[in-house]
């Protein structure tokens, strides 16, 4: 009777550990969250964070979990002496992308998409302050964008493609 009621003590300890150890809850550290209430319900949400699943229905879709952080990525240094200044976003990007330049640039200015290996995928000219940059037909990955006037590099950026 004893030999049986240790074996049981045993099993329960070792069925709780192994219980412990497939539990998991979210363990990353965020920035910030919070959660919403509203009449048609409530959601929880935190900035910060690098990984997520999608859920798509016909009313539309969520994205739950771990969401990618929002970065700037600039790869060259301002120049001191220019007249402008570029941005580049929304980086991450599902698709398209907006150059924005503090003032107009000059007239033969253009930029250049290249893919994480280097090759050449789009080269158009900037007319305006603003340009839109459609990235819907490329790959999920890394891109680099460049940002040439004179035959001189004025910005480097770099662009991260997702789903």
């Amino acid at each position: 009777m004893k030999t049986e009621r240790r074996l049981k003590h045993c099993f329960s300890g070792i069925f709780a550990l192994l219980l412990a150890l497939e539990s998991s809850a979210q363990s990353n550290t965020v920035s910030t969250g919070g959660e919403c209430i509203g009449a048609g319900g409530s959601a929880s949400y935190s900035v910060g964070q690098i990984d997520y699943t999608a859920i798509d229905v016909a009313a539309g879709s969520a994205y739950q979990g771990v969401q990618q952080p929002y970065e700037l990525f600039s790869l060259s240094t301002a120049d001191e002496n220019s007249a402008f200044s570029l941005v580049l976003g929304p980086n991450p990007t599902i698709g398209e992308l907006t150059l924005i330049a503090s003032t107009a640039l000059p007239l033969n200015s253009y930029y250049v998409l290249f893919d994480a290996s280097g090759k050449t995928l789009l080269t158009q000219p900037i007319l305006n302050e603003s340009s839109s940059i459609a990235l819907n037909s490329y790959a999920t990955g890394n891109y680099y964008l460049h940002v040439i006037s004179d035959e001189k590099t004025l910005h480097t950026f770099k662009i991260i493609k997702t789903q």
